[in-house]
Order: C-alpha cells, then structure tokens, then sequence
C-alpha cells in the first residue's frame, strides 16, 4: 500500500521505520485507533493524514479498506474497499483501492478482474430459486376406461377433450440446481416442486357416448359441450427429477445462458369431484385422488450475475410443459385423463460456486 501510494506522487510518506518507533513510543497498537489516537499520532509525526486500512477475511472472503483520516478534525476523508479477491490478484486489489481514494477509474474497470475470470473456470455450484408462474392446461382428454359398451369390446363407452382449460399457480416455484460449468458448455441436476389449480370457469369441452348405470345394467347416451367448474375443481402437483444442458456465455460479471432440460415427474391430481369427464356427464364417483409419472420438458433462458468469487445470483424466464396421464374412479366408471399443463416460469435465485 505504501509503494502504492508513493507512485501516485500525490502523497509523501512519513517512513515505516520511523512510524513503527512512534506507535511504539506511545503506546499505541496497530489495530483498532480510534479518533482521539488518530489525531495524536499525526500531530507527532506532523503529517496531514493518517491512512487507516483493514485486511481481513469473512465466510472465506478477502476484503481490504482503506480510509483516508484528517489529521486537524478526525474525520474520514475518503474510503477504499475491494472484496472477494484471491491471492493471485491481492497486489491489484491494493493498486485499485489507490485509485479509488484518489477518486480514479481504477485498473481493469469498475468491476474487479476476479470476478470476470469466475465465467472461464471450470466450477460446481449449487442454486436455490423461487419464483412464479402463469400458464394453463391444454390438450385435455378424457375416456372411459370401461370399454365394453354399445360401441363395441375395446372401445370406450365415452369419451371427451377440452382445448384449454384456465389454471392458477397455487404457491411459488421452489426448487434446487446442483451443476458444473466449463468453458460455454454446462449442466446441472434439478428438483423442482410446481403446482397449479383451476379457478371457477366455464368450460367448452366435447363428451360424447353413454353413461352406464351398474345398478340396472344399463346404458344411456350423453352429450356434453359445456363444463361448468366451481373454484378449485382440479388441484395438480409436479415434483420433478432432472437434468439441465445449457451453452452460455461471459460478458464480465454477467453469464447470460440458453439451454433445454428434461425431468421425470411425480404428478398427483387430486379434486373434491370425480374426474373431469364423470363430473361433465353427471356421475357421482369417488373422488379424483391419483398419482402418476409424466414428464416435463423446458427451454431456460437466464442470467448468471456474479457478486463476489463464490456467490452470484440467478434470474431465469423458462418455457415449460408437464405431461399428465392417469386413471381415477371405481371399477366402472374408471376414466382415464390425459392433458399438458404449459406454464410461462420467472425465477430468482442465489448460488454458490466450489472450484
């Protein structure tokens, strides 16, 4: 710090030898001043200022402070702090808190050379993200699984779609990423929780073929294009396991990414009516309470922006859908459920980085 400042020329600078005998004189310790010390010390050496500096670590974090003291008033005339630099770059960190303290653009920009290497070191990181979503619930069908009606053996004895159907998010995205990275290629393992519910809402759906009443033995035919949907009607859970593949990219703290990703899924559906296709032709079964395995695919675009050597948050917009297919109800009026919840997902996150 000393070379430092002498190079400047803008300083000159009472010599270490004769400093050390004077704090050693008084008295003093080299750590921990404070502002009645400062000013006598000064006094005694007859300088202008006192440079005061703390070189320390936290949570494995270099940091280095300078403050520039005024001899007359004890107050602080200019402060310097670099953070998150590594041992290699130690001398740098000094040389740009000069520069700062003298209210110059210091070496290598405003932000630190060492947190631009991070984006070309190969490194493991683990992320937790939050975040929101909207989508809804396409493609729906429905069918008996009872397929010994009046249209012949195999085939259903109803069957049912619906383009769309409106749905909610009914908490946040939760999830955690755990990856590595080199170069412009990474990828990374995921668990994620995601769930969804459908407001009140009217329906058009398209249910066609007969209803059968085991009591009598019986068939007669139905026809359905509207479903009426109280609030809550249909409650779906995904729990997905997976993998990410991205390419990215570094533009100094910032890591902007694209990618695809692939998990498979433990789905429940779960609702206080049967399934949307007994609950549309008017049966009153059980309850529709199921799991499932499905899958889900999505193409995440993002942002890595690093605050310190070992720390950097996440921001991702990531297009996803979730494959659902499962049965429901009682032996004859088991129906079978078939649909893609399309979300639109924004996430947030903060990561950890270990070389």
């Amino acid at each position: 710090l000393r070379d430092e400042l002498l190079k400047t020329q803008a300083y000159k600078i009472v010599e270490k030898q004769r400093l050390n005998e004077v704090i050693a004189e008084i008295g003093f310790q080299q750590a921990g001043f404070t502002s009645e010390g400062v000013i006598r010390l000064g006094k005694i050496l007859n300088v202008d200022k006192i440079f005061l500096g703390t070189l320390g670590e936290i949570q494995k974090v270099r940091f280095l402070t300078v403050r520039i003291v005024n001899v007359e008033t004890g107050q602080v005339v200019a402060s310097s702090t670099e953070k998150g630099f590594t041992v290699q770059h130690a001398e740098l960190a000094v040389t740009r808190v000069v520069y700062k303290l003298q209210g110059l653009p210091p070496p290598g920009g405003i932000s630190p050379p060492w947190l631009k290497e991070i984006s070309s070191e190969r490194t493991k990181y683990l992320i937790g993200f939050t975040g929101w979503n909207a989508g809804n619930i396409l493609d729906f069908h429905a069918k008996s699984a009872f397929k010994n009606g009046p249209a012949g053996p195999g085939i259903p004895i109803w069957e049912g779609t619906a383009p769309e159907i409106e749905s909610k998010a009914s908490f946040p995205n939760f999830g955690l990423r755990l990856g590595y990275q080199r170069k412009s290629l990474g990828a990374d393992f995921e668990i994620s929780l995601l769930s969804h519910r459908t407001p009140a809402q009217m329906v058009f759906a398209d249910i066609k073929g007969h209803q059968y009443i085991p009591e009598i033995d019986s068939y007669y035919a139905v026809s359905v294009d509207e479903l009426d949907f109280p609030d809550n009607f249909l409650r779906v859970y995904s729990l997905g396991f997976g993998g990410n593949f991205y390419f990215h990219s570094s533009f100094g703290t910032v890591r902007p990414y694209a990618g695809f990703g692939v998990s498979l899924l433990m789905n429940m559906a779960k609702s206080d009516y049967p399934g949307p296709g007994n609950f549309g032709i008017g049966i009153e079964g059980e309850n529709l309470n199921s799991t499932s395995l499905g899958w889900e695919f999505h193409i995440p675009i993002g942002l890595q922006v690093n605050i310190s050597s070992t720390k950097f948050l996440y921001f991702e917009f990531r297009i996803a859908q979730n494959l659902f297919d499962y049965i429901s109800g009682d032996v004859f009026q088991e129906e079978e459920d078939k649909f893609t919840l399309q979300t639109f997902q924004f996430l947030i996150g903060f990561g950890r980085i270990f070389k």
